[in-house]
């Protein structure tokens, strides 16, 4: 009865032993994941500090692939429509002062050119007569 007990013994130690191991390499990969995931993490931080206007544009990016990726629903156009629509309208009116500011500094440019030829032109045609 010895023999059988230590045998028992022995066949539910190996189970709960194998159970135990697999318990701790499942634990061993999840903390090296994790590790490896916060020296990414840290590394990505990093480089956001060196390049932020770079990370901005990647962040950027990276929102407009995934919307240009994703459905539009219904209800999101009904939503955005109106916003899309003053977005829009403040764009081109931005574009159009910035296209007469433009206008108005070329006929200045303009009105000081042939104001400087005139003087010019006086100068030399007064000049010219004096010597």
């Amino acid at each position: 009865m010895v023999a059988r007990n230590d045998n028992e013994t022995g066949g539910t130690a190996q189970p709960r032993s194998r159970a135990g191991e697999a318990y701790q390499a499942a634990r061993e990969r999840t903390s090296s994941a994790y590790e490896a995931a916060r020296g990414r993490a840290a590394d990505v931080t990093r480089q956001a500090a060196v390049y932020p206007v770079a990370a901005v544009i990647g962040g950027i990016a990276v929102g407009a692939l995934l919307g240009w990726l994703l459905p539009r629903t219904r209800r999101e156009a009904e939503l955005l429509a109106p916003t899309g629509r003053r977005i829009t309208e403040a764009a081109r009116d931005a574009a159009q002062r910035g296209v007469d500011a433009g206008k108005q500094q070329i006929e200045e440019i303009r009105s000081r050119a042939a104001q400087k030829v005139g003087e010019a032109v006086v100068e030399a045609v007064g000049g010219g007569g004096k010597d």
